[in-house]
């Protein structure tokens, strides 16, 4: 599950309990909207979601695994941990009625402790891509965060060549590193 659940309502609070980011049209970004920040500092949070659809009608199980698969979707594909627990317990509650989960956030500098790129701030335009996304992903993503055309985007390899669209940015990144 790529997406919120049709019709979903999101709060995230501080340890205050001041709201930090909502939506109320199903499309939040958590990396974007939490972490914002000192990309250092590591981020405690809740997360309450309720569900105003006709296929979510209770927090069964399956219901709360599919948005915490989300949660850890969202963050990790933009290089942040996050650990989750569960503040609500599954049950036969209404899914428009919230349920709550508890964050803790902080950036994945990946394998490469000796890499200065990793190290600098992650900001909200600026984090080290994933090991595991594809070349075709992080190129997408890099013409969606800076409004880029489709397609104007191209990672090289050594040799100057298009990396291939399929491959894994774990592969380019060793390329690279054979060549210096």
């Amino acid at each position: 599950m790529n997406q919120w659940p049709p019709h979903s309502r999101i709060i995230c609070r501080n340890l205050d309990q001041q709201v930090i980011a909502k939506s109320s049209r199903s499309r939040l970004d958590l990396s974007d909207s939490l972490m914002s920040g000192d990309a250092s500092e590591i981020l405690e949070c809740t997360i309450e979601v309720s569900v105003q659809a006709d296929s979510w009608t209770t927090w069964k199980n399956e219901n709360v695994e599919k948005i915490e698969r989300h949660i850890a979707y969202d963050l990790n594909f933009d290089a942040y941990e996050v650990d989750i627990r569960r503040i609500s317990t599954p049950s036969r509650a209404l899914c428009s009625k919230p349920f709550t989960w508890q964050l803790k956030i902080w950036v994945d500098y990946g394998d490469d402790d000796d890499s200065a790129i990793a190290r600098k701030a992650i900001g909200k335009r600026f984090k080290a891509a994933n090991s595991n996304a594809s070349v075709k992903t992080i190129q997408s993503k890099i013409e969606s965060v800076f409004g880029l055309p489709r397609g104007s985007v191209c990672l090289l390899d050594p040799s100057g060549k298009n990396a291939p669209a399929g491959s894994k940015i774990r592969s380019l990144r060793e390329k690279w590193k054979r060549t210096e």
